[in-house]
C-alpha cells in the first residue's frame, strides 16, 4: 500500500513541535529548538519575526510571486553586525547624501523604508557605516528602485570592491571582486546580495547610487536633493551565502541554530525494507555535510540517510545494517539550491535512489538496518544538522508490495 507510515509537509507548528499529518499520533511530531526569533516570509509575501523556538513555515518568493506551498526552514547560527539594519539615519553621509526615513512600505509591510537621496553638489552619493568583519562575507540590503535605479555596495577602500545592482530590469551589473545576487521580492522590491572574500577588515560598508549599472567605482556626480532610492534592512554576515534578514537597532544581533529531530517510533517506522522521501533545496554549496537520517538513535549501527556532501551539488545515499556499510554512493543534482525530489529505497541486497523521477543508482548486495525508531534533520548523532528548506519528508513500509509496485511508487513520488 502506497499510504505514509509517516508523512510531514509543513503545515503545522507549535512551540518546540513541527508536527506531521500522518499517523495522528504526537510520536510522529518532531522536536524543534531554536534559542531566539527569527525571521520568515509568511503567505502574504511579507518578512515577519517569529518567536523563540517556533519553527519557520517559509513561503518562497519566486518570479516576485509568492508560492502558495511553504517550506520548512532550518538555518545554521548567524550574526548581523551591522548595528543599525534599518535606521539608516545612523549610518555616516558620504559626500552630499541625505536620507528620509519612513518614505514608503517596506517588504515587512509597515511605512519603514528609506530614501537614499543624491545630493545636489558633485559628490560620491552613499551612506557608510564602519563594519570590522573579515573572512567570507555575505552582504545584502532591500532596495527598490526611485528616481534612479542603480544601487551599488563598497568596502569602503577606494571602490576596490564593488558591484551594482540593476533595479530597474532585476540584474546584477558590473562588479569587482564581489559577487552579486538580486531576487524579485515583487512589488519592485529586490534583495541584493553581495559575496565577498574579505582578506583585510571591510573598515565601512558603503551603500550608494550609482550613475548606471555600469559603472566602475564609487564615482561623483549631482543629484538633485530630492531624487533616489529606497532602500531596507542591511545586513553583513560572516557566511559565504546570505541567510533570512536578522534585524537589529544598535547592537549586532545573533540568530541561534535550529535543531529538528526525533519523529516517529519502532512501531510506527519500517526496518526491514522501505523508503525515505524528501523534496529539499539546499542553502547553500558551502562545503558541509547535512543530513535526514532514519535510524535506531545511533548513527553507528542502522541507519537510513539522503544527504549533502561537501561537494558542490552532490547528495549521498547511505545506509548501515547492523553496523556494516551496506550502500555508500554519491550522485551530483544538477542543482542543490533547487528544490529536488529524493527517495532511497532499502531492502536487503536491493537499494535505489530515485531522483525527480529517475533511478540513478542501485546497489544489489548489503544487509538491512533493523529497529529503526527515529527520524531525525541530522546525522542521528547530534552533527551534520540539516540545514535547507523541506517541503516534504515521508517514510513508506514496502514490506507487502511487489518489486514492481515499489518501483511505479518511486517513480510517482519523485516525479
Amino acid at each position: 500500500m502506497d499510504i505514509p507510515s509517516l508523512f510531514m509537509i509543513p503545515s503545522a507548528v507549535s512551540s518546540g513541535k513541527v508536527h506531521s499529518v500522518f499517523p495522528n499520533s504526537t510520536d510522529a511530531d518532531f522536536d524543534f529548538a531554536r534559542s531566539s526569533t527569527a525571521s520568515r516570509v509568511n503567505s502574504d509575501g511579507l518578512i515577519e519575526t517569529v518567536a523563540s523556538g517556533q519553527a519557520r513555515l517559509n513561503y518562497e518568493i519566486e518570479g516576485g510571486l509568492v508560492n502558495t506551498k511553504p517550506s520548512l526552514l532550518l538555518e545554521p547560527s548567524s550574526t548581523n553586525t551591522i548595528t543599525y539594519s534599518e535606521n539608516f539615519s545612523q549610518w555616516t553621509i558620504d559626500g552630499q547624501t541625505s536620507v528620509v526615513s519612513n518614505s514608503i512600505i517596506s517588504p515587512d509591510g509597515t511605512l519603514n523604508a528609506t530614501k537614499l537621496i543624491a545630493g545636489s553638489t558633485s559628490a560620491r552619493q552613499a551612506i557608510k557605516l564602519s563594519n570590522t568583519s573579515t573572512g567570507n562575507l555575505a552582504i545584502s540590503v532591500f532596495a527598490k528602485k526611485g528616481e534612479y535605479t542603480t544601487l551599488q555596495f563598497t568596502d569602503g577602500r577606494q571602490a576596490q570592491a564593488f558591484v551594482n545592482f540593476d533595479l530597474n530590469n532585476g540584474v546584477v551589473g558590473s562588479s569587482n571582486t564581489m559577487n552579486g545576487q538580486i531576487t524579485n521580492l515583487g512589488n519592485n522590491w529586490y534583495r541584493c546580495v553581495a559575496t565577498y572574500n574579505s582578506p583585510l577588515n571591510m573598515n565601512n560598508l558603503k551603500i550608494a547610487i550609482a550613475e548606471s549599472p555600469t559603472s566602475v567605482r564609487l564615482a561623483q556626480f549631482s543629484g538633485n536633493d530630492s531624487d533616489g532610492l529606497y532602500i531596507y534592512g542591511a545586513q553583513v554576515e560572516v557566511l559565504s551565502y546570505p541567510t533570512s534578514y536578522i534585524p537589529t537597532n544598535g547592537s549586532t544581533q545573533t540568530r541561534a541554530a535550529e535543531t529538528c529531530n526525533g519523529a516517529g517510533t519502532s512501531s510506527i517506522l519500517p526496518s526491514e525494507e522501505g523508503i525515505l522521501y524528501a523534496e529539499i533545496a539546499a542553502l547553500a554549496n558551502d562545503g558541509t555535510e547535512r543530513q535526514i537520517s532514519l535510524s535506531d538513535g545511533s548513527s553507528s549501527t542502522n541507519k537510513v540517510s539522503i544527504l549533502y556532501t561537501s561537494t558542490t551539488n552532490q547528495i549521498k545515499a547511505f545506509v548501515r545494517g547492523g553496523g556494516s556499510v551496506s550502500l555508500n554512493a554519491t550522485h551530483t543534482l544538477s542543482n542543490a539550491l533547487q528544490f529536488n525530489k529524493i527517495a532511497l529505497k532499502y531492502k536487503v541486497n536491493d537499494f535505489s535512489l530515485y531522483v525527480n523521477g529517475t533511478e540513478v543508482l542501485s546497489d544489489t548486495s548489503g544487509a538491512i538496518p533493523t529497529a529503526l525508531s527515529d527520524l531525525s534533520l541530522d546525522d542521528a548523532d547530534g552533527t551534520q544538522d540539516f540545514y535547507g528548506k523541506i517541503r516534504d519528508i515521508r517514510v513508506y513500509n514496502t514490506k507487502e508490495m511487489t518489486d514492481s509496485e515499489v518501483d511505479i511508487l518511486l517513480t510517482k513520488i519523485t516525479s
